[in-house]
């Protein structure tokens, strides 16, 4: 822990907080307390509530302070529009572009997310879900998608740790394998109506979670 600097520290803190939910959506974060139960000061606290509000965990509201974020319908709708067309993109441009070891790595995400189905656990599918759909995104070969995605699969994972209340992932594993076979495949078509498919069924599982 001696390399770890203090704003790592507050982060890891509040950030073990928010996805342990010791900490609930619309929590405002008190700095006092944080720097308290963290022993850092205030400065790499604040440092810390920035890059989570940047990872889409926190907002910081102007006059207000910090809160855990919590989205609301329009939110919701917004995030998965722009996911839905900056991905289709990226996976036209990926489909093209990768490597041999991208189809390698995805096929054993897909393994690993094929485990989820004896044990389900929404923080473990939430990683490899993140990390299944960041394979495409690099793959498109493309900074500003890179940007652009990772901010959105950001408040993606963070919508799942939250508040969806799944405990299977039946029907995402089933539609991962079709994008996995059309991104091996360099099948376009196929995947691209596979990953709006995908999109959809995450939208629809949280509206219907949250009753939006």
């Amino acid at each position: 822990m001696r390399d770890t600097s203090p704003a790592d520290v507050a982060y890891t803190y509040i950030k073990n907080q928010i996805v342990t939910r010791a900490m609930y959506p619309g929590t405002k974060l008190v700095e006092e307390d944080i720097v308290r139960e963290t022993g850092v000061s205030r400065t790499p606290v604040r440092s810390a509530l920035m890059r989570l509000a940047y990872e889409g965990l926190v907002v910081q509201e102007p006059n207000r302070g910090a809160y855990v974020a919590k989205p609301t319908a329009t939110d919701l709708r917004q995030v998965y529009e722009t996911r839905a067309i900056l991905e289709a993109g990226a996976f036209r441009l990926a489909v093209r572009r990768r490597s041999e070891e991208s189809v390698r790595r995805m096929e054993e995400n897909l393994r690993q997310q094929e485990q989820l189905e004896k044990l389900f656990n929404m923080s473990e599918y939430a990683t490899l879900n993140r990390e299944f759909h960041w394979l495409i995104a690099m793959e498109a070969q493309n900074a500003y998608l890179e940007k652009y995605l990772n901010e959105l699969y950001n408040k993606v994972s963070t919508y799942l740790l939250f508040w969806d209340d799944s405990t299977t992932n039946d029907a995402s594993l089933d539609i991962h394998r079709r994008i996995y076979e059309a991104f091996r495949d360099r099948d376009e078509e196929k995947g691209l109506a596979a990953l709006m498919e995908d999109i959809q069924l995450a939208e629809d599982s949280l509206r219907q979670a949250q009753q939006l």
